[in-house]
C-alpha cells in the first residue's frame, strides 16, 4: 500500500512539472508557426509518456487542410535505422554478418574485398555520396555507375555521409530475403510495431492524411518542393511515417523487441568516430548521449532522438526543409535552461521591399527576397528561410543565426552582416550588377557548364522575362539566376509546375521557341516554352 500511494504521490507531483514544460512548448512552436518557419508535427515524450503532442500549418495549403498528429511526412534519412534495424535482424539470423565483404555480394565491386557491411552501416567505406537520379533506377545500373567511381578513401580509414552506401544495403537486404526491401520493412518493423502509417511509395499514396512538402508556405501563398519521380532515394530514404508511428519504433527499440540488447548498444557505439555508430547518428547535448537519425530532402525534416540517460525522446516532421534551429530551444526547456523566445516586430512590406537584393561577398552570394510578409533568406544549395523580424533591419533564424542589414551615406540598405551557426561572420554588400534570370542547358549555346543566356524583361512588366525567337536543340534546359546553381529552377514531376532544384524541362526537338518566366508571384512561377509561330 505505501508503494502505491508513493506512487500516486510522484505522479501527482510531476504532472504540474509536465504541464510546465508543454505550456512552454507550446509557446514556442506557436510563435514559429505565425512566423511561417514552422509546419509540421512534434511528439516528445519522457520515460515512455508523451508529454507534449500537437500539430501545426497546413498538410494542403491548396485546401487549407491543417496538420494533424496523424500526418504522414516523408522522413528521408532518417529511413537509414530502418534500413539498419533490419541489417541486424539477419546477421541475429546468422543470415550474414557485418564483417561479411562487399565482394560476396559484388564479386566484380573494385576494392569490395577491403569494404564490409560495417563499413556501409558506418559510412566509412569510401563509396562518394552520388545518388545521381539518372542512375538509381535500377540496382544493375545504380551499382554499373558507382563501382565507375573512385573511393574517396581506403575503406575504415575515415569517414563521409555516403547515401549510396545505403543503396548497396537495400539491395543486400533484397539479395539475402529474397524480397523486396520494402517487403522487408513491412514485415521485419511495421506490421510487428503495427506502424501502420508509415510505408514507402508515397508518390501513390491517396491518404487524406498525407502532407504535402513545400518549398515556400504561407496562410496566401505556397510552392510545392521537388518531388521524386520514384522512390529515390531507396534504402537511403525512402520512407514516409508520422510522430505517433517513430515513437512506437523508439520504444521497440528501447525495450528490446526488434533487436537485441547486445546488438543495440552495439549499433548506439560510435564506429571510427564519435558522431555515428551503425546506422544511428551520436551526439551529446547537457553532457547526455543521444542516439537518432535526421532526415532531410525537398520540402520535409524529419528529427528523431533519444537521451539515452534520460529515457526522453524528441519527434520533429516538418513539411518544410528547415526546422534544427527549433530543437536547441526545445531542450533548454526540457532540462530547464534559460531560453528566450524572440518577440517579432511588424514590419511592413514597404520596409521589408528595401531589404530585397543579392548581396555578394568573396565566396557566396546571398538571395534576399519579401514574399507575403515575411524575408527569404537563401544561400547556395540550403533552402529558403523565412528569417523572424526583430526590427526594420534585424532578423534572424535563432540567436545563433542573425541578419543584420546597414546602409549606406545615403540611406539606402547597402550591406548585411550575417553571423552563422559555426560563428562566422560574413559582411555581404549588395551587387549592383543587376542579375537576372537565364537559361542553362545542352539545348543551349552554353551548354550546362557555360553562363546562362540572359532572359529579357519588359519595363512595364519587369518580373516576366522571356526570349523571342530564340533557337533551342533537342537537349533539356533550366532557369537559373545570377550565373548560380544555388538558385535554379525546374520542373516538378507533375511536368507543370516549377520548383527549386527540380527536373530539367525537356526540349523534344530543334527549333525556334518562345520562352517565358513569369515571376510575378515569386511564390508560384509560371513558364511557357513553346515553338515559335511561324
Amino acid at each position: 500500500m505505501k508503494s502505491i500511494i508513493s506512487c500516486i504521490v510522484l505522479l501527482l507531483a510531476m504532472n504540474p512539472l509536465f504541464s510546465q514544460k508543454s505550456k512552454k512548448l507550446e509557446q514556442l512552436f506557436e510563435t514559429y508557426e505565425k512566423a511561417g518557419l514552422f509546419s509540421g508535427s512534434v511528439l516528445i515524450a519522457e520515460k515512455g509518456k508523451i508529454i507534449f503532442e500537437k500539430s501545426y500549418g497546413y498538410r494542403n495549403a491548396q485546401k487549407k487542410e491543417k496538420n494533424t498528429n496523424n500526418s504522414l511526412y516523408r522522413v528521408f534519412s532518417t529511413t537509414k535505422m530502418f534500413t539498419a534495424t533490419v541489417i541486424f535482424q539477419l546477421e541475429e539470423q546468422g543470415k550474414l554478418s557485418l564483417n561479411d565483404k562487399l565482394s560476396k555480394y559484388y564479386p566484380d565491386f573494385p576494392k569490395g574485398d577491403s569494404i564490409t557491411i560495417a563499413h556501409l552501416l558506418s559510412h566509412t567505406s569510401g563509396i562518394p555520396n552520388d545518388t545521381n537520379s539518372e542512375y538509381t533506377v535500377d540496382e544493375a545500373t545504380f551499382i554499373k555507375y558507382i563501382a565507375a567511381k573512385p573511393l574517396n578513401f581506403s575503406p575504415g580509414k575515415d569517414w563521409d555521409y555516403s547515401n549510396s552506401g545505403y543503396y548497396i544495403l537495400g539491395y543486400i537486404i533484397k539479395k539475402v530475403t529474397g524480397l523486396d526491401y520494402d517487403e522487408v520493412i513491412k514485415n521485419s518493423i511495421l506490421k510487428p510495431l503495427k506502424m501502420n502509417h508509415s510505408g514507402f511509395h508515397f508518390n501513390d499514396l491517396t491518404d487524406e492524411n498525407k502532407a504535402f512538402g513545400y518549398e515556400f508556405l504561407s496562410d496566401k501563398r505556397y510552392n510545392e518542393a521537388l518531388r521524386f519521380k520514384t522512390d529515390h532515394p531507396f534504402g537511403a530514404g525512402a520512407m514516409y511515417s508520422t510522430v505517433e508511428d517513430l515513437f512506437k519504433f523508439n520504444e521497440a527499440l528501447k525495450n528490446y523487441t526488434l533487436l537485441k540488447k547486445e546488438t543495440t548498444e552495439k549499433a548506439f557505439t560510435p564506429y571510427l568516430k564519435d558522431h555515428y555508430g551503425l546506422g544511428f547518428q551520436i551526439s551529446k547535448d547537457f553532457d547526455k548521449k543521444r542516439v537518432g537519425h535526421d532526415g532531410g530532402g525537398p520540402g520535409y525534416r524529419s528529427r528523431y532522438y533519444r537521451v539515452l540517460d534520460d529515457d526522453i525522446c524528441v519527434i520533429l516532421i516538418s513539411e518544410l526543409s528547415h526546422s534544427d534551429f527549433i530543437i536547441p530551444q526545445v531542450e533548454k526547456i526540457l532540462y530547464n535552461k534559460p531560453y528566450s523566445i524572440p518577440a517579432i516586430a511588424k514590419v511592413g512590406a514597404e520596409d521589408l521591399n528595401k531589404l530585397e537584393g543579392v548581396y555578394s561577398s568573396e565566396k557566396s552570394n546571398f538571395y534576399i527576397k519579401s514574399i507575403d510578409g515575411q524575408l527569404i533568406f537563401k544561400e547556395g544549395s540550403y533552402p529558403r528561410n523565412a528569417l523572424l523580424p526583430l526590427s526594420k533591419t534585424s532578423f534572424q533564424l535563432d540567436e545563433k543565426f542573425t541578419c543584420t542589414f546597414q546602409p549606406d551615406q545615403n540611406g539606402k540598405i547597402d550591406t548585411v552582416i550575417i553571423h552563422f551557426w559555426d560563428g562566422t561572420v560574413k559582411t555581404a554588400k549588395r551587387n549592383t550588377d543587376n542579375p537576372t534570370w537565364g537559361i542553362i542547358g545542352n539545348a543551349t549555346p552554353s551548354g550546362w557548364d557555360g553562363k546562362d543566356i540572359p532572359l529579357q524583361t519588359d519595363p512595364k512588366n519587369p518580373n516576366i522575362y522571356f526570349l523571342k525567337n530564340y533557337t533551342l536543340k533537342k537537349g533539356n534546359m533550366k532557369f537559373r539566376f545570377n550565373n548560380d546553381w544555388g538558385y535554379n529552377l525546374g520542373l516538378n514531376n507533375d511536368n507543370k509546375s516549377i520548383a527549386f532544384d527540380a527536373y530539367d524541362f525537356p526540349i523534344h526537338e530543334d527549333g525556334v521557341y518562345d520562352i517565358i518566366l513569369d515571376m510575378t508571384n515569386i511564390a508560384q512561377p509560371q513558364y511557357s516554352i513553346k515553338k515559335s509561330n511561324p
